[in-house]
């Protein structure tokens, strides 16, 4: 049995450790002091609390807190410096392997956490072999079709329950004429009522590269389902869970070649972070972008084609 997915908001603990200790250096030395005082001593000083042992999406494992949590020990640590912590990334998409995690000491978290920064540097060794290999199959797709018809698709979900499918937005280009792109986003009729806001921006009705459309679930996924046949390719940034969405509506993605631009640029882009985000991605390579129309389905499908585009340019295909 599959271990439990949970879709709601964590935050990393050491991550949150990392950047808050360091924040007031320059600034505040006292203050970083103070910081670096409170999460030395936070096992001996917090007894009983708690941490989530959480695999992200890249498999790699840490330390998560809740929202809850997170603003407990963010509340702690600004009223004793006196002064607002920068806020730290949320990580969605955690497979949950211990919900209880706790540690009586600095000395035995020290330890866990060395044990898990060698694990997660092997998943991370694994995953630009896996990047490189997939390289090598697109530089091979590319010479072997280089008129290829891709299908970049993103879907847009329900904060609160990622089963909830809102948006379906996808694009449609051949390598041999890149600037003629057929975009579609469909609202999904049913869903309406749901709408995001806490964790996520409802952008539905902000498509800016057509028209939306309102349909059902049913029709919408047919219409997808159809242009996905048709296509040579596919592509999603960090769409492994998209692939599984479809698969529920009835979109099955089953013997379609598919490339991740986020997996691709850890081996095109070296020199970036471990994990790409579709806007750090577009800000790399210099992609005109609108940041307040992200998160819509249509216009997140049509940047992550524009992406994938552009890694193809930094391919030797000679």
């Amino acid at each position: 049995m599959a271990a439990p997915v949970n879709r709601n908001i964590f935050y990393k603990y050491e991550a949150m450790r990392t950047k808050w200790s360091r924040c007031f250096e320059d600034v505040n030395p006292r203050a970083s002091g103070t910081i670096k005082t409170f999460f030395n001593t936070f096992h001996k000083n917090h007894r009983g609390f708690t941490f989530v042992e959480g695999e992200l999406f890249d498999e790699t494992i840490y330390l998560l807190v809740s929202p809850d949590q997170y603003n407990q020990i963010k509340e702690e640590i600004e009223k004793k410096v006196g002064d607002t912590l920068p806020d730290v990334s949320k990580s969605r998409d955690v497979t949950i392997k211990d919900s209880g995690k706790s540690f009586p000491n600095l000395q035995s978290f020290r330890n866990y956490s060395s044990t898990l920064n060698k694990q997660n540097k092997e998943v991370e060794k694994r995953r630009k072999e896996e990047a490189r290999k997939n390289v090598v199959e697109l530089q091979r797709t590319i010479r072997k079709n280089p008129k290829a018809l891709i299908l970049s698709f993103d879907l847009e979900a329900y904060e609160h329950d990622h089963s909830i499918i809102l948006e379906i937005g996808y694009a449609m280009t051949t390598l041999d004429n890149q600037e003629d792109v057929q975009t579609f986003h469909y609202i999904i009729q049913e869903n309406l009522s749901y709408s995001n806001k806490d964790y996520v921006p409802d952008k539905r009705e902000q498509f800016k590269f057509g028209k939306s459309q309102h349909m059902p679930l049913k029709e919408a996924a047919a219409r997808l389902r159809e242009h996905i046949q048709g296509a040579h390719f596919l592509v999603t940034h960090s769409g492994a869970h998209d692939t599984e969405f479809l698969e529920s509506c009835g979109v099955s993605v089953s013997g379609k070649l598919m490339f991740d631009t986020q997996v691709l640029s850890l081996a095109l882009l070296p020199d970036g972070p471990k994990v790409y985000g579709l806007k750090k991605l577009l800000e790399d390579l210099k992609i005109d972008f609108d940041e307040d129309v992200l998160h819509n389905g249509g216009n997140d499908a049509f940047y992550t084609l524009k992406v994938f585009l552009s890694l193809v340019a930094k391919l030797d295909l000679a």
